[in-house]
């Protein structure tokens, strides 16, 4: 066994000693890793034998699916005495948005120096101001001060879809604009974004501690020269990569690169990301493929509009 099949077989049994991780999150994972690239839809079986050796045992995604049903995330179907789940409809922007912001670098476009802002009129009832601000965060606004919002992207699409969304179109001013001279500079405003930074910086620290020698190991292999690696373990590897990944990366904001911290954490991160990833991607690949083909289903093959993950960086490695 070479050193990366050892630490990828490590890691696996360490997941299954001490789970970090709820089934129905990982399922989200894997509908965002290994499905949407497949055509967004999957048998149950399939789901049940990719989780097995993980420690999820077939009722436990069912009850996991269930609750990703009734949180509008994934869909049914029936076909006789099969159940297949795929993203629904209603939540295929949010997949998109989230496999841009885990498998694509850090916005590098450069920045006009404008913002958008986003200001609350007063008196929004509490449900709905506590809903917008949440999406609000998602889309990458920061709070100036509670009722307004900024953001250093041109967000004012995105924005105008959520506010329709939220029936709140007529509570909302948007805006775009450059920081006038003389009052808040545009260091203020970045702070308002980057904050809470320093509170991600123990989760990356533990990411890189967790697969960082995995990275270490693959990237010390010669150059052309692919690891041998077992393509279960490869599948289950990249799955708990990316949802730990996943789950830092979507807490930070979204800024251009003027903005971001000098040798912020998080670059290092990604790297790391990318180099395990690169490996892991084709025999993981290959396993989904084999467990379709033994439970008598044809996989879908992968988009190919999904082959740029993790390229830039990749890129830049070797």
């Amino acid at each position: 066994m070479t050193e990366a099949q050892d630490r990828c077989a490590l890691l696996v049994r360490r997941f299954r000693r001490e789970p970090d991780a709820s089934a129905r999150s990982l399922l989200v994972t894997i509908f965002g890793d290994s499905v949407a690239p497949r055509g967004g839809e999957v048998w149950l079986g399939t789901l049940s034998r990719l989780v097995e050796p993980l420690g999820i045992n077939d009722r436990l995604v069912r009850t996991s699916l269930q609750r990703l049903v009734t949180d509008g995330l994934v869909g049914n179907r029936r076909d006789g005495r099969l159940s297949f789940y795929s993203i629904a409809p209603a939540a295929r922007n949010e997949f998109r948005e989230a496999d841009r912001r885990i498998y694509h670098p850090r916005t590098a476009t450069p920045w006009d120096g404008r913002w958008t802002v986003a200001v609350e009129s007063p008196g929004l009832p509490t449900g709905e101001r506590t809903a917008l601000r949440q999406q609000l965060a998602w889309l990458g606004f920061g709070s100036l001060n509670p009722p307004v919002h900024v953001c250093p992207l041109d967000r004012t699409e995105e924005l105008q879809q959520l506010l329709a969304d939220l029936g709140l179109a007529d509570h909302v001013a948007v805006f775009r604009g450059e920081v006038a001279p003389g009052g808040r500079s545009t260091k203020d405003l970045a702070r308002a974004l980057t904050g809470g930074l320093r509170e991600l910086e123990p989760a990356w620290k533990a990411f890189l501690r967790r697969f960082g020698p995995l990275a270490d190991s693959l990237a010390a292999l010669d150059e052309g020269t692919p690891p041998d690696m077992d393509p279960e373990d490869a599948f289950l590897t990249r799955t708990l990569l990316v949802h730990a990944y996943r789950r830092v990366v979507l807490r930070e904001p979204e800024l251009p690169a003027e903005l971001w911290p000098t040798g912020w954490i998080g670059e290092q991160a990604y790297a790391v990301a990318a180099t395990c990833y690169a490996s892991l991607a084709e025999p993981a690949d290959a396993h989904v493929q084999r467990v379709c083909a033994v439970a008598g289903l044809e996989a879908a093959p992968v988009d190919p509009a999904y082959a740029g993950r993790f390229a830039a960086a990749r890129a830049l490695l070797t």
